[in-house]
């Protein structure tokens, strides 16, 4: 082979395997093992099943790149398998890595698909990167995913560019990108469409930047849900700009949970974003509760929302009421901004509804701004 190329099928990988893992395990240790500098892990065309599997570091790359390339085709089980692990499991790990490219032609199959349409299953994610360092994950395919399709965990300094992401609109938690204790993350220039959020941002996430994403069918650009667990860590710095979502049925999203313990999303800004027919295209939902189950639904969410900023958004509402700012009787939000907010609601005028927000909201509207940018009064009820 060449220097510094593991090749999956030289360490007995073939398409017609069951299984692939320990020839793909084999191949990772000699390429995380090698200290010659510039080694790549190589998945080649093909169709190659694989179980889970987790690719652990340290490598002895020191400081040049451990590139893996995926031109193959990656899919869990050939027919009728079972790969559910429980929640929040991961089909393929990357952990304790530094100075990794993971790139290719290839496609990383989940075959979740409309099977996946039952909110109670067990979900898997597709490729989870857990305490990575200096990584990004270029050009693949993510289809049908059992869960999330890439999870970004515990890991800084990571980006997801030019990846294209789908799974059927009717499966549940097929989220595209989440983002969760995790610090300087880029997702960028990427095509998104699942069952549910094509970009979520966690817990603990700080200096996000979100650029060029293409979102929809699915559930929009959200940060949270917060304040489900004990001890989340905050949110703070996200940019989410240049951005198309459609028909999606929500936009641009803050969720947090009532009865939540307390923490802090803040300094979050949305910029240069087109709607097209999207439902819900900016709210903040400090309600939260996607299945009715929730023990605490009228106790207020404790987390509290600042410096959040909506600027040059426009385009169109599936829904009458474009702009939503239902936040926490406990933990009002402050120094929320709307500037340029030129949403069209089809035939209707465009409604707003606000509640527990600090202040006015500061409206920085053009004169075509259109009736989303007019803010009702400061008391109007929130509809259940």
């Amino acid at each position: 082979g060449t220097p510094g190329v593991f090749d999956v099928t030289e360490y007995g990988a073939e398409p017609s395997n069951d299984d692939n893992k320990d020839a793909f395990m084999a191949a990772w240790r000699a390429a995380c093992g090698s200290a010659a500098g510039n080694t790549t892990l190589l998945i080649p065309e093909g169709t190659f099943t694989v179980s889970t599997v987790e690719f652990s570091g340290p490598c002895k790359n020191g400081g040049s790149p451990v590139v893996v390339v995926v031109d193959g085709v990656l899919q869990p089980c050939s027919g009728g398998c079972h790969l559910y692990l429980g929640d929040g499991d991961a089909w393929i790990t990357f952990s304790g890595v530094s100075n990794l490219l993971i790139t290719g032609a290839g496609t990383l199959d989940g075959r979740g698909g409309d099977q996946i349409s039952n909110a109670k299953s067990k979900t898997t994610t597709t490729l989870e990167l857990d305490g990575v360092a200096n990584a990004t994950v270029r050009g693949l395919t993510f289809l049908n995913s059992r869960g999330f399709h890439l999870n970004f965990h515990r890991s800084s300094h990571v980006a997801a560019e030019g990846l294209h992401i789908e799974a059927p609109a009717g499966s549940h938690n097929t989220d595209g990108i989440h983002v969760g204790l995790s610090s300087h993350v880029t997702v960028a220039d990427s095509l998104i469409g699942t069952g549910d959020d094509c970009v979520s941002i966690g817990p603990g996430s700080s200096g996000v930047v979100v650029a060029g994403v293409v979102c929809g069918p699915g559930h929009g650009i959200s940060v949270g849900s917060l304040g489900r667990e004990e001890g989340e860590d905050d949110v703070r710095g996200l940019v989410v700009s240049n951005c198309t979502v459609s028909g999606t049925t929500n936009g641009l999203r803050i969720k947090t949970w009532p009865g939540s313990p307390p923490s802090r999303a803040f300094n979050i800004t949305f910029r240069d974003i087109v709607m097209a027919n999207v439902s819900n295209p900016i709210i903040i939902d400090q309600h939260y509760c996607p299945h009715d189950h929730c023990s605490d639904i009228d106790k207020p969410s404790l987390v509290q929302i600042s410096d959040v900023t909506y600027e040059r958004i426009e385009g169109t509402s599936s829904s009458r009421v474009a702009v939503q700012l239902l936040c926490s009787e406990d933990r009002p939000c402050s120094g929320v901004r709307l500037d340029r907010v030129n949403l069209s609601c089809g035939e209707q005028q465009c409604d707003s509804k606000f509640s527990n927000v600090e202040g006015k909201p500061t409206m920085v509207a053009e004169e075509a701004a259109g009736p989303a940018a007019v803010p009702p009064e400061q008391e109007a009820d929130v509809e259940s």
